[in-house]
C-alpha cells in the first residue's frame, strides 16, 4: 500500500506537521473532493477523519521534531473515495486501538480521545501498515448509490 497505488493521476498534497497545516488540507481535499462531485455527506466524512489522522500524527508522531512532511493521495473510484495517509514518524497501528470507554458520567469525561472511533464509524473500510519505516493509513468510503 504506497501513494502510488492509488494512480499516478491521484491527487497529491504534502504538508508538514504542523496544526497550521490542518485548514490547507481541508480545503484540498474539498476542492478536490467536490472537482469529482462526490456527496457532501463523504465530504464531510473525509475532513472530519483527515482532521483527526493528521493531527494525531502531528501530536504523537513526532514529539519532539518539526518540520516533518506528512503525504497525502486521494483516490475517486465510481464506488469509493480513498484517503492515504503517510508519515515516517513514530509507529502507530490506529486499527489496532482499543475503543474509547464510554464515561459513566460527564465528570468522568475527558477531552480528546474519540478521533480514532470516529474514523472507525465514519470510514467503511481502514488499513494500517508499517512498511519502509512509514505508516501508511488507508481510509475508504462507498459513495452512496443515488
Amino acid at each position: 500500500m504506497e501513494l502510488t497505488e492509488l494512480k499516478d493521476e491521484s491527487p497529491l498534497l504534502t504538508i508538514t506537521n504542523a496544526t497550521s497545516e490542518i485548514p490547507r488540507m481541508s480545503r484540498w481535499l474539498g476542492e478536490v473532493l467536490r472537482h469529482y462531485q462526490v456527496p457532501q455527506e463523504m465530504l464531510f466524512k473525509f475532513d472530519l477523519c483527515a482532521n483527526e489522522a493528521v493531527t494525531n500524527i502531528i501530536f504523537y508522531a513526532y514529539p519532539e521534531e518539526d518540520g516533518r512532511q506528512i503525504h497525502l493521495a486521494l483516490g475517486v473510484g465510481p464506488d469509493e473515495v480513498t484517503l492515504l495517509i503517510e508519515d515516517d514518524g513514530i509507529p502507530f497501528n490506529p486499527v489496532n486501538a482499543k475503543p474509547h470507554k464510554k464515561p459513566q458520567s460527564l465528570d468522568d469525561a475527558k477531552i480528546g480521545g474519540l478521533g480514532i472511533d470516529l474514523i472507525k464509524h465514519y470510514m467503511d473500510r481502514y488499513e494500517y501498515e508499517r512498511s519502509d519505516n512509514k505508516n501508511r493509513l488507508k481510509l475508504t468510503s462507498v459513495i452512496p448509490s443515488s
